[in-house]
């Protein structure tokens, strides 16, 4: 039998069983990203500027791992308004989803801050907060 493998090296060796090789199961939209992409149309129309933030980790071809984006904690969604530059932080949660520690600790770091944050568990909920100028670093349910 011969094993042809990706990096197109041929191996004959008949005493190897083939592995079953692990599919990466592919995650579909959960409720929390179709909220953002709720309070990331609604702010945009109401004409502030706003960006995703994403993080993640990958696996490097030699075995380290590449952490990609800010630090724990940093809120899903950022941006300013454009009327006067005030900016904004808006941390995204589903109905009954709650903060990490790491999610807390950033809250009460930026409170000290001349900064608009939030906790928003819908697209209206976000623009209050944005609109509002509000600093809530407290989770409201």
């Amino acid at each position: 039998m011969t094993i042809k493998y990706p990096n197109g090296v041929a191996s004959t060796n008949r005493h190897m069983k083939p592995r079953k090789v692990a599919k990466h199961k592919k995650r579909g939209t959960g409720p929390e990203q179709l909220i953002q992409r709720g309070i990331i149309e609604v702010l945009t129309m109401a004409g502030h500027h706003v960006w995703r933030i994403n993080v993640g980790k990958v696996k490097m071809e030699d075995g380290r791992m590449f952490s990609a984006g800010p630090q724990a904690g940093f809120p899903d969604i950022c941006g300013y308004r454009k009327s006067d530059g005030k900016m904004f932080f808006i941390e995204v949660k589903t109905k009954t989803g709650k903060r990490r520690p790491a999610q807390e600790y950033f809250a009460k770091e930026i409170a000290r801050d001349p900064v608009i944050y939030g906790v928003a568990r819908s697209a209206e909920e976000a623009l209050m907060i944005v609109t509002k100028g509000l600093n809530r670093t407290e989770d409201v349910k």
